[in-house]
């Protein structure tokens, strides 16, 4: 029998109880925090089995922290409140904001393999770091990596710009490279 796969992401992790009567902290680690209202139901694994509802969702005020204070179903105090602390708040694919166009989800470039202008394959994408000015992917090499000049270490940085990117496709899990990184 086979498993359907099921495809949820990480929106934020449960933080400290506030207060006496159940609510907590939740940081955000999604980019569009203002798309959890109340009522929305997160898992608590990848199988489905946990999972909390929210309640009541307020002060998501994202100028001061990247977080809210969040009431959950079920959680009616305190002492519940600092048992979940920690617990990572997991949504289905279907139920996250739409994506522009060249707009992608983090977890979706993880494991990518990545190929050069040449279609020579170069390494996988381990993580994705996030700053003011790009986003980079941090691509790992293997025995199966054509060497590259200029790159010495076995990680190394691109950054997700034109400059740099060609082709992403989420759903073969590669991405193509205009140029190698020079900078290296």
């Amino acid at each position: 029998m086979l498993e359907k796969k099921i495809d949820l992401r990480l929106v934020g992790i449960i933080g400290k109880p506030h207060g006496i009567h159940g609510e907590v902290i939740l940081n955000f680690v999604t980019d569009y925090p203002d798309s959890v209202l109340n009522g929305t139901i997160f898992f608590t694994d990848d199988k489905k089995q946990n999972f909390f509802e929210v309640e009541n969702i307020r002060n998501l005020d994202l100028r001061i922290k990247k977080g809210a204070i969040v009431k959950f179903v079920g959680i009616e105090d305190r002492n519940s409140a600092e048992r979940i602390k920690g617990i990572n708040l997991l949504r289905e694919a279907d139920y996250s904001p739409p994506l522009e166009q060249e707009e992608y989800w983090i977890d979706d470039l993880i494991d990518c393999s990545v190929y050069n202008d040449s279609a020579n394959y170069i390494g996988k994408v381990i993580d994705v770091v996030q700053n003011p000015a790009n986003d980079n992917i941090l691509i790992k090499t293997d025995a199966n990596s054509i060497e590259i000049a200029g790159i010495k270490e076995k990680e190394f940085f691109v950054p997700l710009v034109d400059d740099y990117i060609d082709y992403i496709d989420t759903a073969g899990k590669k991405i193509f490279l205009k140029k190698n990184p020079e900078y290296i």
